[in-house]
């Protein structure tokens, strides 16, 4: 009896101290809320936007979570953009949009960031869709983002309910404005690294609703910090297959914290043929996958607190294109913000036609040969004007100064 009471006694323990697990009804809660024709594409600066960023801030306020110190939960910021990006015809939008930020004090040094973004196309009103019929229709974004918004509010929901105090702080992060260029998670990775200066982690979800057959799950950014690779590694579920890229920067998010010289993971299952469509809707979401890619991205973390000072490593650079690509490039990786002045160089990558001819991280170029580049969209113009074996005037300023170097691609 007494044999038999202890076994009972140390099942008791062992339930009550199983890790919390992803839930389907929520994560199929948040996702078909987000990607609802109500939210009409969550397009930064609409009605949309600002539906969804309720919705978000009602879920952190349910979980009894704070806002950042000294802030409120919603972050403003505003940036132009131009509406006629794929025409030479000028126009600016002054745009508003908000982040959504929660945060779990823990009295830790250190602090670990969960992000993703939560706006997306709208009824195309900036031409992005890959729908050559898409303008006027809703682009829902069930996967492209509502599933990486899912992720975040499933592991608040877990990290705050726990009755644990963990060995970091967290800030879950919703951001606004990626689909323009990254502008929301730009300006509040710059706010967190003031603000918690020992941030030693951010993860990012970005699409993570669609994992197939293949159990293909690509991650992202780790190269950032040395101790990423066998972590990520030793904690892979048995039968997902990954895809590993060390670079830290990417079409997403990530980024703005990589520039911030924060280590990151970018979780991220891929492409596919509803990608930036009115059809990427909430009922070809694989719950069971997402919930298995929470729950390994939390064992990632969970191991990671234990020393959670991670150095952070700087990568060589990989640009990757999400639709047309291109026989020649420059080899930067341009700021996505339009600026109206000129394609800005964010950083050059080594070894690559842009160092081997002097251009630096900051200079910003105005023309390629007789292509005039104002944004992203005109040197993308550009480059699939060039051809091989030629060289090409590639005008730019640096320090207010304009200077002209011929370029050989």
């Amino acid at each position: 009896m007494k044999n038999t009471i202890k076994l009972s006694a140390l099942l008791l323990l062992f339930i009550v101290h199983l890790p919390a697990k992803a839930q389907d009804n929520k994560l199929k809660q948040h996702i078909q809320i987000l990607s609802s024709d109500s939210m009409q594409g969550r397009l930064v600066g609409t009605i949309g936007e600002q539906m969804a960023a309720d919705y978000i801030q009602s879920q952190f306020e349910e979980l009894k979570l704070s806002p950042l110190p000294n802030h409120s939960y919603k972050h403003d910021f505003s940036f132009t953009y131009n509406k006629n990006p794929h025409s030479y015809e000028i126009s600016y939008d002054t745009i508003k949009g908000q982040n959504v930020v929660a945060y779990i004090d823990n009295g830790a040094k250190h602090t670990f960031v969960f992000g993703a973004h939560y706006d997306h196309l709208g009824h195309n009103e900036y031409n992005l869709s890959t729908d050559p019929n898409g303008t006027g229709f809703i682009h829902n974004g069930a996967d492209d983002n509502a599933s990486g918004v899912a992720a975040v509010l499933e592991l608040a929901k877990i990290y705050s309910s726990n009755n644990i105090k963990e060995s970091v702080n967290f800030i879950f992060a919703c951001f606004s404005g990626e689909e323009l260029g990254l502008v929301g998670s730009n300006a509040l990775a710059k706010t967190i690294k003031s603000e918690f200066p020992n941030t030693s982690l951010m993860i990012n979800f970005d699409m993570i609703g669609r994992m197939d057959s293949t159990n293909n799950l690509n991650i992202g950014g780790i190269g950032t910090s040395p101790i990423l690779n066998d972590v990520v590694k030793s904690k892979k579920p048995i039968d997902f297959n990954i895809e590993l890229d060390s670079s830290g920067v990417g079409p997403s998010d990530h980024s703005s914290f990589y520039y911030q010289d924060i280590p990151v993971l970018f979780f991220f299952t891929g492409l596919h043929t509803d990608y930036h469509k009115p059809s990427d809707d909430e009922h070809k979401i694989n719950y069971s996958k997402m919930n298995d890619i929470i729950d390994y991205s939390k064992a990632i973390v969970d191991s990671l607190a234990f020393s959670p000072n991670l150095p952070f490593t700087k990568t060589k650079l990989k640009i990757e294109k999400r639709s047309k690509t291109y026989k020649y490039s420059l080899g930067i990786f341009p700021e996505y913000k339009n600026y109206g002045d000129g394609l800005h160089i964010q950083e050059v990558i080594e070894n690559r036609t842009a160092e081997k001819y002097g251009l630096k991280s900051g200079d910003i170029i105005t023309k390629i040969g007789k292509t005039d580049v104002s944004d992203i969209y005109s040197y993308m113009e550009a480059l699939s004007k060039l051809k091989a074996d030629k060289s090409y005037k590639v005008k730019f300023t640096r320090d207010e100064k304009e200077m002209v170097v011929k370029v050989k691609f």
